[in-house]
């Protein structure tokens, strides 16, 4: 086995403290959606019903974003190849996001979601160089 470079496993821990704070903060999503869900439709209630189911949704897309995140951090450390495919994947969609966030906003969301776009840009890079693609077998 190929000794891991230092910005693999720097990336392993950002996906996997990024990873568990997604898995948080989808249960607590969740949670409140499912409540506000439970007791908006006992009390007849449409709007908090309706605030609660769209809540549970995000927080079941939470976990699943969040048990991916955690996958590719592990991925990431044995030096798996369908992790650099799936990290490659997870920034791609960064950017796009960030790409659509920075341009639906005023001049405070363009000048901070081009800064927010700094570190993803990094990482694609990182992940694209010969030497990293080689180390996975890519």
């Amino acid at each position: 086995m190929q000794k891991r470079p230092t910005g693999i496993t720097i990336l392993a821990v950002i996906f996997l403290i990024m990873g568990l704070l997604s898995l948080v903060w989808s249960g607590v999503v969740f949670g409140f959606g499912s409540l506000n869900l439970f007791f908006g439709s006992i009390f007849g209630a449409d709007a908090m019903a309706g605030y609660g189911g769209s809540n549970v949704w995000a927080g079941i897309l939470g976990l699943a974003a969040a048990s991916v995140k955690i996958a590719v951090a592990i991925g990431l450390l044995y030096m798996k190849q369908w992790a650099w495919y799936l990290s490659i994947l997870a920034v791609a969609l960064t950017l796009i996001e960030g790409i659509f966030g920075v341009f639906s906003g005023g001049i405070f969301a363009f000048i901070c979601g081009g800064i927010g776009l700094i570190i993803p840009i990094i990482i694609f890079i990182y992940l694209l160089r010969p030497h990293i693609r080689e180390l996975f077998n890519v």
